[in-house]
């Protein structure tokens, strides 16, 4: 049954039930920078800020990008259960400024990240539905490294390498 819903995440260890907690992580205010690299092409860098609300092993998260063309949110909902498994939704603002409904989230705890995976819409990007792969990774130094893979028809198009930190000066210190 666990597999069923982490099918299409690539090779799926056993989720940690008392591995890394993304509540934890992201519980009150976070930071991050990052770049996209689109087609092997095309890099753009950005940030985001994050506003993280935990109740037990739930965890309500805005992320509002900053890109050169402007700012996004996105908008997750997350659930941990005993064994490790996460589940939940993510909706994110398009090129327009409007929420799209939120799409399914699956994933897993590590003993020291998580992996999540969806289909749904790049921040700012049009109706085109996308598959998200994050694999996040304690760093040991307080952040938290997560490399997103996106693929259209299971081909990759675009990767993303973030660090996520729970104030500014700890990215400054990296």
């Amino acid at each position: 049954m666990l597999a069923l819903p982490l099918a299409g995440c690539g090779d799926a260890p056993a989720p940690v039930a008392d591995g890394f907690s993304l509540a934890d992580f992201f519980d009150g205010r976070s930071v991050s920078e990052g770049t996209v690299r689109t087609a092997l092409l095309f890099e753009e860098p950005f940030t985001a800020s994050f506003e993280g609300r935990r109740a037990a092993e739930r965890l309500r998260l805005d992320e509002r990008f900053v890109f050169e063309d402007g700012a996004r949110l996105q908008r997750w909902d997350l659930s941990r259960s005993p064994a490790g498994v996460y589940t939940g939704t993510v909706a994110t603002e398009d090129g327009d400024g409007k929420l799209s409904s939120p799409v399914p989230v699956t994933g897993w705890a590590t003993e020291d990240g998580a992996v999540l995976a969806y289909d749904g819409h790049a921040p700012g990007g049009g109706d085109t539905l996308l598959r998200f792969r994050h694999v996040m990774s304690d760093n040991g130094d307080g952040t938290l490294a997560n490399h997103v893979t996106i693929s259209k028809f299971g081909i990759p198009v675009a990767t993303s390498a973030v660090t996520f930190a729970k104030s500014e000066a700890a990215l400054v210190q990296r």
